[in-house]
């Protein structure tokens, strides 16, 4: 099994569906996928071998970004695309940790060794470091010939909607509501490794180690410096 690295997906949206749910399409894009031998080689040897291969998001931004795909061509013609219309449901707040690379490991660790008789929970650390919070969805009206894109945008506490130069005030329903396009939401949570130090600390550290340093050198040449100058007046005396 081999993971890829995934920070902005692009979700497929089937027309014959009457309601997408986001929750669903990320699921179904991160399935395991057999591949035949003749899809997949071994790394090692190079021989034609039979695998699984699974989508993961390994590292987790500050910013995620969902693209749905409206387009299809149906047809050999490039040109010939038809837009898909399916409503998407979308949430609000939205946690991602079953679909990381973290979690999917740690599910597969807790399989074998239930196994085994062993049971506990995996280990996925804190769930506010998988948390989001949406904060814009772009629309597209019209054909992908002739269309035309507005926005749903969060500021502070409020929602505004975005046509061209006019804005006016919305809501959360009327942008849970709209036929999105592509969908933003920001990490609830800038999670750092408890077992580094922050880069500003270590900075912050070293320069007061360099200091002390910098002071140690000045009082041994002004010692060395006083020392020549008793010397002097001593062979003087």
């Amino acid at each position: 099994m081999f993971t890829k690295v995934l920070y902005f997906p692009s979700l497929t949206v089937e027309d014959w569906y009457s309601n997408v749910l986001l929750a669903l399409s990320l699921s179904r894009f991160t399935q395991p996928e057999k591949l035949a031998a003749n899809e997949y080689s071994c790394v090692k040897c190079g021989k034609p071998s039979s695998a699984i291969k699974r989508l993961s998001i390994r590292k987790l931004p500050p910013v995620l970004s969902f693209q749905f795909k409206r387009f299809e061509h149906k047809t050999s013609d490039r040109t010939a695309a038809q837009k898909i219309e399916a409503p998407v449901r979308f949430p609000s707040r939205l946690n991602m940790a079953e679909f990381t690379t973290l979690s999917m490991k740690a599910q597969e660790k807790d399989k074998d060794h239930k196994l085994e008789g062993i049971s506990y929970p995996p280990l996925l650390g804190p769930l506010a470091m998988y948390e989001y919070e949406l904060f814009s969805v772009v629309c597209h009206d019209g054909q992908i010939d002739n269309g035309h894109y507005t926005c749903f945008t969060r500021y502070e506490d409020e929602w505004y909607y975005f046509d061209d130069d006019k804005v006016t005030h919305s809501t959360l329903g009327a942008c849970l509501q709209a036929q999105a396009y592509m969908c933003f939401y920001v990490k609830r949570h800038l999670d750092y490794k408890p077992w580094m130090t922050p880069s500003y600390v270590v900075a912050r550290e070293a320069e007061a180690v360099k200091e002390k340093e910098r002071e140690r050198e000045k009082e041994a040449k002004d010692a060395a410096h006083m020392k020549e100058v008793e010397d002097t007046l001593l062979s003087l005396v």
